[in-house]
């Protein structure tokens, strides 16, 4: 028989007895999941997490190759001007002005180019004015020359002046070459401007008529150059043949600079301090100079010339001849510097016959006094000094003693003496001025002024300076330059001189030197036609007297005020 068991009720049931069936009576340890019912793990996730992670660690391996490797110098480059860079900020070069304000050097900007171009006056300035090289870069785009270089003339001279001083700025670049900020660091200094003693215009004839001189007359080149006798301002200064300097400045022209390194008519030679002379007879007026002083003979003496004096051998042989351009008969010191009497000045250099001269010594001494032999002290141009030959030198370089004949022959500015136009003008100007001795000035000062600067005072009567004056004038008037002679608008003193060259003579040098106003004198010159046919029929003083005309119709009536 089966019985059933009634189930008991329970009529009460607390709290406390449910919260103590929650409890794991069993001691399993719930973190680590144990006693919790788990879904197996699928094969999707069992094999695509450790793929999924493969291809990360392979993703970043070949980006961290290729920023390394591939792109690692790029990327170092950026890292290493990620934190700063200096920019060039480049100023203004100064600007060189002739004496009237008008520019000979100056800058012109272009897009292309940072920094701006520098352009010159042509026609007869280049010499003076020299060129630059430009700022360059290396094959980086970076300047590792970032200023001007002076490389000859008043650019070179001046080339500190005229830069001035550059100016930087600090850029701040991100890691992407972007600009984040900048800020200057030292702002730019232009340079100075420049005025010179040039005139411009004057300079510009003078070129002119010079080298038309030069290519008609088959010369090798040629020098000029204006001064003012009070004060040693350089008014012109030019020589042919030159070269174009923004050709020089640019560079980009090889085939023109290559011919202007191959000419042998040397255009890059500046005639006027780079260049040393046969001066001929143009040294006349200085030995007269020199004649007074020792008053070996009264300026109105009359000595007479056939055109050729022979001296009698000492030795018992036969004699020696000197000879004269032409005959000039019967001569005063006034005379024999207007009609360049070479009889008058061996006689009275050397001595002949019952006539004393200087002799060798005191004539050199003469010459040194007036600037020869030694460089005039100008600044800006590397001026070479010229030579006086004597004694000593001859017995030193040739071993032989000095003779008679070499005194005659250096009296009238032959045998090995040596000068350059700027010398000559120099001493050209101390008889202008009864005896100053000036260094020539190119540039004003910074109020535009000039302050003479006085190398000596030659101890030289006023009668004396007269004289050769005089002679001077007389040159013009009925002697060897008389298209200076005849010009309506002022008076010139002038003196003419010829060098013969080469072992048959067939070459010569021509000069004529001068000075004007004659009655009171402003303005010297010297005008050199170098190396030209012996035949030739004009001399150079139809080029100065071309000069004057011009200027007085061409705005310079200035220079002829009386």
């Amino acid at each position: 028989m089966i019985k059933f068991r009634r189930k008991k009720k329970i009529d009460n049931l607390d709290f406390e007895n449910i919260f103590f069936d929650t409890k794991n009576v069993s001691n399993m340890n719930t973190q680590q999941f144990e006693g919790v019912i788990s879904k197996p793990i699928s094969k999707v996730a069992l094999y695509g997490i450790p793929v999924f992670f493969g291809c990360m660690v392979l993703a970043f391996t070949i980006r961290i190759y290729d920023i390394q490797i591939v792109e690692g110098t790029f990327y170092r480059t950026i890292s290493e001007e990620n934190k700063t860079d200096l920019e060039i900020l480049f100023n203004k070069r100064g600007i060189l002005y002739d004496r009237n304000g008008i520019e000979l050097a100056w800058n012109e900007y272009t897009e292309e180019r940072e920094f701006s171009l520098r352009r010159y006056m042509t026609g007869g300035f280049s010499h003076m004015l020299g060129y630059v090289n430009y700022p360059q870069k290396d094959k980086s785009g970076n300047f590792f020359e970032a200023e001007y270089q002076g490389v000859s003339g008043l650019e070179f001279a001046y080339n500190e002046l005229l830069n001035g001083q550059l100016g930087y700025r600090e850029i701040v670049m991100d890691a992407f070459g972007t600009r984040v900020s900048d800020s200057v660091m030292r702002p730019g200094i232009d340079g100075l401007n420049i005025k010179t003693t040039i005139d411009a215009k004057f300079q510009k004839i003078m070129h002119e008529e010079l080298l038309s001189f030069v290519k008609t007359q088959k010369f090798e080149g040629g020098a000029a150059a204006v001064m003012d006798v009070e004060t040693g301002e350089l008014i012109v200064m030019t020589s042919v043949p030159e070269y174009d300097a923004n050709i020089l400045a640019d560079g980009s022209d090889r085939d023109t600079i290559a011919a202007y390194s191959t000419d042998s008519r040397k255009p890059f030679l500046n005639r006027v301090v780079g260049g040393s002379y046969a001066p001929g007879s143009v040294v006349k007026p200085f030995v007269a100079m020199g004649i007074l002083d020792e008053n070996l003979v009264d300026p109105n003496y009359r000595l007479y010339t056939n055109g050729i004096l022979v001296v009698p051998n000492r030795f018992g042989g036969p004699p020696t001849y000197f000879r004269d351009a032409r005959n000039n008969g019967i001569v005063n010191m006034i005379d024999a510097i207007a009609k360049s009497s070479n009889i008058y000045f061996f006689t009275f250099s050397g001595g002949f016959g019952e006539h004393r001269g200087l002799g060798a010594l005191k004539l050199i001494e003469n010459y040194e006094r007036f600037g020869f032999g030694e460089p005039t002290g100008i600044t800006e141009f590397n001026e070479l000094a010229g030579f006086v030959p004597s004694p000593d030198w001859k017995q030193e370089t040739y071993g032989e003693d000095w003779l008679l004949g070499d005194t005659y022959y250096t009296a009238i500015g032959q045998y090995s003496f040596l000068a350059t136009p700027l010398q000559i003008l120099v001493a050209t100007a101390a008889v202008a001025n009864e005896g100053t001795i000036l260094v020539p000035k190119i540039v004003k000062d910074g109020g535009g002024k000039v302050v003479p600067d006085v190398k000596r005072r030659l101890a030289f009567s006023t009668e004396d300076f007269e004289v050769v004056q005089k002679g001077m004038r007389a040159t013009a008037e009925y002697g060897t330059a008389q298209s200076l002679g005849a010009l309506p608008f002022t008076t010139v003193a002038a003196k003419t001189g010829t060098a013969e060259r080469g072992v048959n003579r067939s070459k010569e040098n021509s000069w004529v030197i001068g000075y004007w106003p004659y009655e009171d004198p402003k303005y010297a010159f010297v005008v050199l036609g170098d190396n030209g046919p012996s035949a030739n029929n004009l001399g150079v003083s139809r080029v100065m007297s071309q000069v004057l005309r011009r200027l007085n119709l061409e705005g310079g009536e200035e220079y002829f005020k009386k």
